[in-house]
């Protein structure tokens, strides 16, 4: 061994060899920094590409927001002209509701004195009438109106009804479930459509729960749902609606009609063709009787 440096020497029968240390770690050090500066370009060359393909995710994420904010713009104006399109029909369908009212009749007296107190009985059983709920009372009327959400002019299809969540609603006559939403979805998020006797039809919206389903044959005070705040609403409430015939009627009339003041619906409801309507009963009970 010289100084600072250790040789090894190894021989065996045909030769012998010798190592120096010094030399070894030499060549074992410049191994380790070139493994090392191979290491760190390719870990340069990967990081710089990764940040290109961000930067390239970043620019069609940017891309993308610029033209989802394009379409929803088109689509807001799209539906702002469909609302106006809408406010239109139903301007139309006002004036047009107007003038039935004006040009109908009214139920002869005789009619309405011919009618028995079962008869009466039945009507108010299987059409609409009575309130919803236990009690009654409204938030906002049939017809025209400031949008509670949209601030905007709006026409009312329905009578809004106060109600705490998980208000018993009840069924206004018998007749059998045509549509019942579970989901919590569009206008008037979970909803129940009754089919009635004669052509009527009842919608009850922003429900919390439904009990009924599709093809359920329900009686009239019979609870279908609990009132809540589903769909597009201010606040809980239960959203009702009576139609004849697909024509929407004030549902506040109906809400109001039993035996006390029964011949009133007959004189604020003048787009039912009552005449007919009553007459229809009146056979039809008397041929149950006769059988």
């Amino acid at each position: 061994m010289k100084k600072d440096r250790l040789i090894i020497t190894i021989s065996d029968v045909n030769s012998s060899k010798s190592f120096n240390i010094s030399r070894l770690l030499k060549k074992i050090f410049l191994w380790a920094v070139l493994v090392t500066l191979i290491v760190v370009s390719l870990s340069f060359l990967v990081i710089t590409k990764l940040i290109d393909e961000v930067g390239h995710l970043n620019n069609e994420r940017d891309l993308l927001t610029q033209e989802n904010y394009i379409y929803s713009k088109e689509i807001e104006d799209k539906k702002a002209k469909i609302d106006e399109l809408g406010e239109k029909l139903d301007d139309i369908e006002d004036i047009i509701g107007i003038n039935n009212e004006e040009e109908s009749s009214l139920i002869q007296r005789a009619t309405l004195a011919k009618l028995s107190s079962a008869q009466k009985m039945y009507m108010l059983q299987t059409i609409p009438s009575g309130c919803p709920l236990e009690e009654c009372y409204v938030t906002s009327k049939f017809g025209w109106r400031t949008h509670p959400i949209t601030k905007k002019r709006d026409y009312h299809k329905g009578t809004d009804l106060r109600a705490a969540r998980r208000t018993p609603v009840l069924a206004t006559a018998d007749g059998v479930v045509r549509y019942a939403r579970t989901e919590n979805e569009g206008t008037f998020g979970r909803v129940v459509i009754i089919l009635h006797n004669n052509g009527f039809e009842t919608v009850y919206g922003h429900l919390r729960f439904t009990d009924v389903k599709i093809g359920d044959v329900v009686k009239k005070g019979q609870q279908i749902a609990r009132s809540g705040n589903s769909g597009r609403s201010s606040g809980p409430h239960l959203h009702y609606e009576v139609r004849y015939a697909t024509r929407l009627l004030d549902a506040e009339d109906f809400i109001n009609w039993d035996m006390k003041n029964y011949e009133q619906i007959f004189e604020k409801q003048r787009r039912v063709e009552w005449e007919s309507l009553v007459n229809l009963i009146k056979n039809q009970s008397q041929k149950l009787v006769q059988q």
